[in-house]
């Protein structure tokens, strides 16, 4: 079962499936070991905090072998949007995990067009 992940204002703009990160097409683009996040290159990007990669500080982090990228798995389809997070000061860093190429463009939420 896939876990939405979040951008601090609330979008789900990707899923944790086992210990890997993918966006919404289903695109691996990271790992999660305990709470760290890091690029499939190894190259730490952040904290899962609340359901959000943000850059929270922590004592000390080192970068991790690479790894090979797991197949890409099918959409788990929209999610709902949902409340943001209390401002905890840490900002979102979930885009840094495209490691240089382009977050695919985000479609409106599917709860705004309905309401249209």
């Amino acid at each position: 079962m896939a876990m939405y992940i979040y951008q601090t204002d609330g979008h789900p703009v990707g899923f944790r499936f086992g210990n890997f990160i993918h966006d919404m097409a289903g695109v691996p683009l990271g790992r999660i070991l305990g709470t760290h996040v890091y690029r499939l290159d190894g190259s730490y990007v952040g904290e899962l905090f609340k359901e959000s990669v943000v850059a929270k500080p922590v004592p000390s982090v080192r970068p991790m072998p690479p790894v090979a990228a797991p197949a890409t798995l099918p959409s788990p389809g929209p999610s709902f949007r949902r409340r943001g997070l209390v401002d905890y000061g840490y900002p979102d860093v979930f885009n840094d995990l495209y490691d240089g190429r382009q977050p695919p463009l985000e479609l409106n939420d599917p709860m705004e067009i309905a309401a249209e």
